[in-house]
């Protein structure tokens, strides 16, 4: 697309090294790379992160060209080498100001979208809509923000005839920014909501900070809004869609149908969906439509193909040791790429399939299109490749050889018995267009259970352990916690995720869970924090490095060596007890445990840590002070004694935040890695990772005098509209909590329980709530719904996640 060279120029930025690399991809996120030769890497600092940090593994994947940041990157260390940089004040920039420069190369059509709720299901639709008519390019996913929108509008090439692209923002003088890159010639105002209110003085405020998007548009489309809420002039011809009597279409549904009154016209469209959310986007959708010249009969036949919008990829366990990915419905280039680019860094399989349907609708000839997957495939080392349609089956020369092709959905099914055994031990992508059904599939495949899930969000994970890495000075390490199943979110997942996003050390409680670890191929060093003498072999088989925390472990794991025949120095990590007094060695002990190791010359001493017994307690910080004095006096003492460095860590998730003295060359972040913070303020900074949740098996109404439940304690006095749930205390929804001592969320209504909780399941009171049999129920979703549901078993935020049930399936999500 450009050269090296090129792209300095474009951005008024210094170039160094070679000038002649050809940049056909570009970069942001290291654990996304697809072709080195012809990427750059753009190393953005951000509050949390800092790309830079990522130059050296990158080299050794074979990445030539990096966009830096002026000052940050020792230049003369890579005089010899091959490798091209960019040199750039602020990286950020010179990639807005790049995307910007190629996106006035095209003349073409671009709908910009902006607004607080909707934006990525907007665009899916009008994608849905429109790619009859249009070669489309649009933002990948929900690619929205500074970094996103740059990124989506570099897809621009010459085949395409209409760009949408989505833009978001969070405070005020962002939007103009990203307006110079997208330029759109219809603008479309989703409805707007509470997201980001802090960011601005009022609601006013964002909404115009929200409309410059639009400075160039030649039409509107604003939806939700009254028409005095926004500025008074405004760009092009606006059309105004909401339920408000102001509105240029005014919004109604009833009996499955979406109504826009006009001054002139009442318009009748079916549609496919009745919650209040879809029926303002399918109104928005409908108004870009009608401001582009399409007739109602036109617009009704459309309406009638459109189908649901999968926002994220979902990841579960599958038959036959596989790991399923399910990503279907997002059937297209450029969302398999980001799909395949997961599916890589899922290497705990030993083989990876791909399952695809014909893609529909692409704008692309088939021959081309077909190439460019096969060749995706090739790049990812896919192992076996599943087609499903007559489209990709006819190109089956294009792929490679083994590859299996079947006519349509029923008829993989069909055969599905004869060709299992590819499946197992694999990781499995499934991509496919709505009308072959995929969902199917994902039945057959992934391991059966009921209807209670823990949903574990990986972006979500990942941005908590930004948060603390952003707290941390240049060099200091991070370990994280991942004993008790990843604090019961699953520590294999758990795991690999904080691997790729690379955190250094791992810590777990027992050596059995660190042997899963690796044997899921995770290959970070792992601490055991409670080693059992009955497990030193296995320890030493797999490379874990124990605690050692008293004399007789000291000694008995050395004799494990010895008896073993192993020499060189093993790595362990020596536990003092500074006042926490539950294992290590005491203050008092220090010159005996000195002594010991000088005489132990096959242990490595890779770390001395201690743990902090209140440093989440303000009143407790004389007692946390003194804690700090007893480690130092420790590990002063043993790294002289010994003559090495040793790693030193003491700081837990609230010891990060709260006392960044004691950080020394390791930190350890447990709770605070699934999202519950040590304050308030931390709090805000974090997002919580799980959410268990279930559906109603049966709803029936219980008349007033009769009871539910065991030994009939949940009496009713009126008539009471009670709903079954499959959850119970053996899935880890506490006895305490039943006979409404607490509840859960049935459409964002509190629904308290009613009788005693069973082993699999429990009644709730839904006389207030409109739902059915099969609507979703929500255990709990927020930090603040965890703290509840502890506070009700006068419990702590740890017991209630750690408590769930191994039986409960996990399911884990990617944005």
């Amino acid at each position: 697309m450009y050269s090296v060279k090129q792209i300095a120029e474009i951005t008024g930025s210094e170039c160094f090294g070679k000038s002649n690399y050809a940049v056909n991809y570009f970069l942001t996120d290291s654990r996304s790379l697809l072709s080195p030769v012809d990427t750059l890497f753009i190393a953005l600092r951000t509050e949390r992160n800092d790309g830079h940090r990522y130059i050296e593994p990158l080299m050794k994947s074979g990445v030539k060209a990096f966009l830096v940041q002026a000052g940050v990157v020792d230049l003369s260390a890579y005089s010899d080498s091959d490798t091209s940089f960019i040199v750039a004040s602020n990286p950020l920039q010179a990639l807005q100001v790049l995307a910007s420069y190629h996106r006035s190369r095209f003349s073409i059509p671009v709908i910009g979208i902006t607004g607080s709720n909707g934006k990525t299901v907007v665009k899916e639709w009008l994608y849905q809509l429109l790619k009859d008519r249009f070669t489309i390019c649009r933002s990948p996913k929900s690619y929205n923000s500074q970094i996103g929108v740059p990124l989506s509008v570099l897809n621009l090439n010459e085949t395409h005839t209409l760009g949408i692209f989505e833009a978001g923002i969070s405070q005020p003088g962002e939007m103009e920014l990203l307006a110079s890159i997208i330029r759109p010639t219809m603008g479309v105002l989703t409805s707007i909501g509470s997201a980001h209110d802090e960011g601005f003085n009022s609601r006013e405020e964002k909404v115009a900070e929200k409309i410059k998007l639009f400075s160039e548009s030649k039409e509107l489309v604003l939806a939700g809004i009254e028409k005095d809420k926004v500025p008074s002039t405004l760009p092009g011809r606006a059309l105004f869609v909401s339920e408000f009597d102001d509105a240029d279409l005014k919004i109604s549904f009833e009996n499955s149908t979406l109504h826009l009154k006009s001054a002139s016209h009442h318009y009748h469209f079916p549609i496919p969906f009745s919650d209040t959310a879809s029926v303002y986007n399918v109104a928005t959708c409908v108004g870009v439509l009608l401001q582009s010249g399409y007739t109602e009969a036109e617009i009704t036949k459309l309406l009638y193909q459109l189908q649901p919008v999968a926002l994220r990829l979902e990841i579960k366990n599958g038959i036959n040791n596989s790991l399923i990915i399910n990503d279907y419905y997002n059937s297209d280039l450029d969302s398999m790429r980001i799909a395949l680019s997961y599916l890589q860094q899922q290497n705990r399989k030993p083989k990876k399939i791909v399952i695809i349907s014909d893609i529909e609708q692409s704008g692309i000839q088939p021959a081309s299109l077909y190439r460019q997957l096969a060749e995706l495939l090739t790049q990812h080392r896919i192992d076996l490749l599943v087609g499903i349609g007559k489209e990709i089956s006819a190109h089956k020369p294009l792929f490679k050889a083994g590859s299996l092709f079947y006519r349509d959905t029923i008829d993989f099914i069909h055969q599905f018995n004869s060709m299992s055994h590819y499946l197992a031990d694999a990781g499995i992508l499934l991509k496919g267009a709505r009308s072959f059904g995929f969902e199917n599939i994902s039945r057959l495949l992934q391991l059966k259970s009921h209807d209670t899930i823990f949903e574990i969000n990986l972006d979500k994970l990942t941005s908590n352990v930004n948060y603390y890495r952003s707290l941390l000075n240049p060099g200091v390490k991070l370990m994280c916690m991942v004993k008790a199943m990843g604090y019961g979110s699953g520590s294999t997942e758990i795991a690999k995720t904080l691997h790729h996003i690379g955190v250094n050390y791992l810590a777990v409680a027992y050596a059995d869970e660190g042997v899963e670890l690796r044997r899921s191929q995770i290959d970070l060093p792992i601490m055991v924090m409670s080693p059992e003498e009955g497990a030193f072999e296995d320890i030493i088989n797999h490379r874990l490095e124990p605690e050692l925390y008293h004399f007789k472990v000291l000694h008995g794991f050395a004799q494990k060596l010895d008896a073993l025949g192993i020499s060189d120095p093993y790595p362990v990590h020596i536990k003092i007890d500074t006042g926490m007094h539950r294992l290590g060695f005491e203050e008092q002990e220090l010159d005996t445990l000195i002594e010991a190791l000088k005489k132990l010359p096959q242990l490595k001493v890779q770390s001395v840590f201690s743990h902090l017994a209140g440093s989440d307690n303000a009143e407790l910080d004389d007692f946390t002070q003194e804690q700090l004095r007893i480690f130092e006096k420790a590990f002063t003492q043993i790294e002289k004694a010994l003559g090495y460095t040793v790693i030193k860590h003491i700081c837990n998730s609230a010891g990060i935040t709260r006392f960044k003295q004691a950080h020394y060359n390791m930190v350890r972040l447990g709770i605070g890695l699934y999202g519950i913070g040590a304050n308030a303020a931390e709090q805000q900074k974090l997002e919580n990772v799980g959410v268990l949740k279930t559906r109603i098996s049966q709803v029936k109404t219980v008349h007033k005098g009769q009871t539910v439940g065991y030994n009939r304690n949940g009496k009713v006095d009126r008539d009471t509209r009670i709903a079954t749930i499959p959850i119970g205390y053996a899935d880890g929804f506490n006895r305490l909590l039943g006979n409404g001592k607490h509840g859960v969320y049935v459409n964002d209504r509190f629904c308290k329980t009613i009788g005693n909780i069973c082993m699999d399941m429990c009644m709730i009171d839904i006389s207030e709530v409109n739902c059915a049999e099969g609507d979703e129920v929500i255990i709990y979703e927020t930090t603040e719904q965890i703290h509840a549901l502890a506070a009700a078993l006068n419990t702590i935020s740890y017991e209630v996640l750690t408590g769930v049930s191994g039986r409960v399936k996990r399911v884990y999500v990617k944005e």
